[in-house]
């Protein structure tokens, strides 16, 4: 990471105390950046975890409350990276989308507005593949989203990040503001939402492994996924902002994995016997999505770490956090 980007900057970081949001929150003090750290709350005491530093100002608010907002995004910040997310489990996105939307939509507009009020260079909204809700190319190209085709879903994380595009499209073009949209692939490494409430593939493997349980797959097995160390992604978003040149860009790795081979890699990383079973009844969802992240690997060096090595050392940390057996 260029020294001169960041050192001495300072950044707001909406979700400091989330999985994606610490690891960002931790680079960035790394980097020499002066952080505010904006948490609703720190259910795992991730604020400890962090380095120990004066740079670190951590600041819990209500990220959709403006007049809160207006006091940490001020004229001497250089940057504004937006974390913070409504979502949940497929059901709660399909259940409420209408709370998902309109919670999602204030807390954008909010950072939107404060960042114009106060000038600050470069805002980013971290946004998802899952705006590809029908896409056409394979493997998925930044220019196959909602310019080429347009469709509803009764999913409120899918209409959320929709809109912010948008949003962040207009605000772009009226007000000229330098506006980035990384939009990740699946993913994973320490800090992961581990016991949480929003169920995410390799927390859960693991978790199924440590205590003994059967990892179940839906389908047979065979659909394929790709998935991004955390610091890798944080490291490719940081780039993406330094060099300037995307502020539309697939983040995400070359590597596709099976599910069933994803699975026998947590297994393996825990040094457990492989338990694996399969529910043929439940609908395994895309056969395949991959993203076509060339413009990505060319502004990321050194390039993603490949997934057997991330798996490891989030096992590793794993074990180390919750004490999980050998």
């Amino acid at each position: 990471m260029p020294v001169d980007k960041w050192a001495g900057r300072t950044v707001v970081v909406t979700g400091g105390t989330g999985f994606i949001g610490s690891h960002f929150v931790e680079e960035l003090l790394t980097a020499g950046a002066t952080v505010r750290c904006l948490y609703r709350r720190d259910r795992h005491g991730v604020l400890q975890q962090l380095p120990a530093t004066h740079r670190l100002v951590p600041v819990s608010l209500d990220v959709t409350d403006p007049h809160a907002m207006s006091d940490v995004i001020t004229r001497d910040v250089d940057a504004v990276i937006h974390c913070a997310s409504k979502t949940g489990t497929y059901r709660v996105r399909h259940e409420q989308p209408a709370h998902i939307l309109d919670e999602s939509t204030r807390a954008t507009e909010t950072v939107l507005n404060c960042a114009r009020a106060n000038n600050v260079a470069d805002v980013v909204l971290i946004s998802s593949s899952d705006i590809y809700l029908n896409p056409t190319t394979d493997p998925i190209q930044e220019t196959d989203d909602y310019h080429n085709s347009m469709s509803y879903s009764p999913d409120g994380y899918y209409l959320a990040k929709l809109y912010q595009e948008m949003l962040a499209e207009a605000y772009r073009q009226e007000y000229g503001m330098n506006i980035f949209l990384p939009r990740l692939t699946g993913v994973y490494g320490p800090r992961d939402n581990f016991g949480g409430d929003i169920p995410r593939v390799v927390p859960q493997m693991l978790e199924r492994v440590n205590s003994g349980a059967e990892i179940e797959i839906w389908g047979d097995g065979s659909q394929t996924r790709t998935f991004m160390y955390v610091t890798d992604m944080v490291r490719a978003v940081l780039a993406m902002v330094e060099k300037d040149k995307h502020h539309v860009l697939n983040i995400g790795t070359n590597e596709t994995v099976s599910v069933l081979d994803l699975a026998k890699l947590v297994c393996a990383s825990l040094g457990q016997p492989e338990r694996i079973r399969f529910d043929l009844t439940r609908a395994s969802g895309r056969s395949a999505r991959t993203l076509d992240v060339s413009k990505m690997y060319e502004l990321l060096d050194p390039p993603p770490r490949p997934l057997r090595e991330g798996i490891q050392q989030t096992a590793d940390w794993y074990r180390q956090r919750t004490g999980a057996r050998a």
